[in-house]
């Protein structure tokens, strides 16, 4: 489910997304206003049904205990231009007539609000693999694309890893599908496990993963890295099949250059290269390192306390 961006209403729901809570507050709050005091000078034109986007967006943009709110005080304020038309009705009438505003304008809330949980809900479950739960590739690699261009704008070092679950498909093979599910996805709630929020994880593959971490400088992404591989090995070790991870780690200084698809390529050379040295293993490079001459990497790495 998805709101079309081409159509009005779905260039109306981008633009509030991209608004802070306090502008929308800023923006509905006027709007009110504006229509309370548009029917109360021009009552003959009836500019009530003008609160409506007003409540959709209170329930689209600031959740629902904020939609019911405006739809009630929209209620309240669609009455109060006719209230001098009506004082000679008795109570049970004036509160009929309040009450019909209020029961329609909670409906158009509710309804909103039903319909944007529904929204994120499908948008979680598009944005997630099925199996683990974790960002499925295509949304990794474009948040990962978004996280590496800010980290240059504000000076922030990455940790990019590629992870690739040794003998993953012999277990598969000797002990069945539903083992190898059980491994991906204990693996998987592990690494969620000790990710933090502003942290990235998502399965690229059949039995790889990739995290984007950010982390305080060059020397101390290597420790980050080293201890998540122990960390999840450990997880690893308490599953009932007998499976290790392979870890290549791809350190990006805020001056690194190429794209998020080189950079990720960079890591899985050097998951590949921890691989093939006997499963188990890792292996840490820095970006830009392939391009520069060998006696040069390694004064860069002096230099740093990397070797």
């Amino acid at each position: 489910m998805r709101v079309n961006s081409q159509m009005p209403v779905g260039r109306l729901a981008e633009h509030l997304e991209s608004l802070s809570r306090e502008r929308i507050w800023f923006a509905i709050v006027a709007a009110t206003a504006g229509i309370a005091l548009a029917d109360y000078i021009i009552p003959a034109v009836g500019f009530a049904p003008l609160y409506m986007p007003v409540i959709c967006a209170a329930g689209w943009a600031l959740g629902a205990r904020e939609g019911y709110f405006v739809a009630v005080i929209a209620a309240f304020l669609a009455v109060a231009p006719s209230l001098h038309h009506i004082a000679a009705l008795s109570v049970p009438l004036l509160a009929l007539s309040i009450g019909v505003r209020v029961v329609t304008f909670l409906f158009i809330a509710a309804a909103i609000i039903s319909f944007r949980r529904s929204y994120d809900r499908e948008l979680f479950h598009a944005h997630r693999d099925r199996m683990t739960g974790t960002l499925n590739k295509e949304v990794f690699e474009r948040r990962c694309a978004r996280m590496i261009e800010d980290a240059r704008h504000i000076g922030q070092t990455l940790l990019l890893i590629i992870l690739d679950l040794d003998d993953f498909k012999a277990v598969n093979n000797r002990e069945g599908h539903r083992a190898g599910d059980e491994v991906l996805q204990t693996f998987a709630g592990g690494a969620a496990s000790i990710m933090r929020r502003e942290d990235l994880i998502g399965r690229i593959g059949g039995d790889e993963f990739a995290l984007l971490v950010r982390v305080p400088s060059m020397v101390e992404g290597q420790g980050f890295a080293r201890d998540i591989h122990t960390r999840l090995s450990a997880v690893l070790a308490q599953s009932r099949y007998p499976v290790t991870c392979s870890m290549g780690g791809l350190l990006i200084p805020p001056h690194a250059s190429g794209s998020a698809s080189d950079l990720m390529h960079a890591a899985d050379q050097a998951m590949y290269r921890a691989k093939n040295s006997g499963k188990n293993a890792i292996a840490i490079d820095r970006a830009g390192e392939a391009e520069a001459p060998a006696e040069a990497r390694i004064a860069a790495k002096r230099q740093e306390g990397l070797v």
